[in-house]
């Protein structure tokens, strides 16, 4: 027993001084050149170089999550914003040979996939996609409306709409 007890003993202290051993000193020296030299073996020349400890930071422990996941049903009900950015409210639009003229809007979240975005243009719904940008061809001169809603891709519910501007076609 005693035996036993001696050995472990043993064992624990030769593990606790065993980095000791192994640590060793560092010298420096000073070539022709002028270029520092550092070595684990002493010359004529050279001086004890003072080895200082690494600070070491801990890792950080991150919890674990509690959270639940989200439908995306619900996820897609919660826009905040939603907005034609071109063109501008009360503008005059120049339309090219073809009467053609571009629409944007941007929505605050993203869009979600269970959900489509509408462009109502003269009060008519033009195209229905997941793209926020839309070309209108053939618009004749006068006063427009622009409308952007976003509904629900299956059951057409609307979510969220855009403010109704007016726009100005002219040649």
């Amino acid at each position: 027993m005693n035996k036993i007890r001696f050995t472990r003993w043993f064992c624990i202290f030769a593990l606790c001084h065993l980095p000791l051993s192994y640590a060793t000193d560092v010298y420096i020296s000073i070539d022709e050149n002028g270029n520092r030299i550092f070595s684990d073996v002493p010359n004529k020349t050279s001086r004890t170089h003072k080895i200082r400890e690494i600070s070491t930071i801990p890792a950080i422990k991150i919890p674990k999550t509690t959270a639940t996941p989200i439908d995306s049903k619900q996820a897609g009900s919660n826009y905040q914003q939603l907005s034609i950015t071109n063109p501008s409210a009360e503008s005059h639009i120049s339309r090219d040979k073809l009467g053609s003229f571009l629409v944007s809007a941007q929505i605050s979240p993203a869009l979600n996939s269970t959900d489509e975005a509408v462009l109502i243009f003269d009060k008519q719904e033009l195209s229905s996609g997941q793209q926020l940008g839309w070309q209108i061809n053939s618009a004749e001169r006068g006063a427009h409306s622009l409308q952007v809603i976003v509904r629900d891709k299956e059951s057409k519910q609307e979510k969220i709409s855009s403010k109704a501007i007016s726009v100005y076609v002219k040649r």
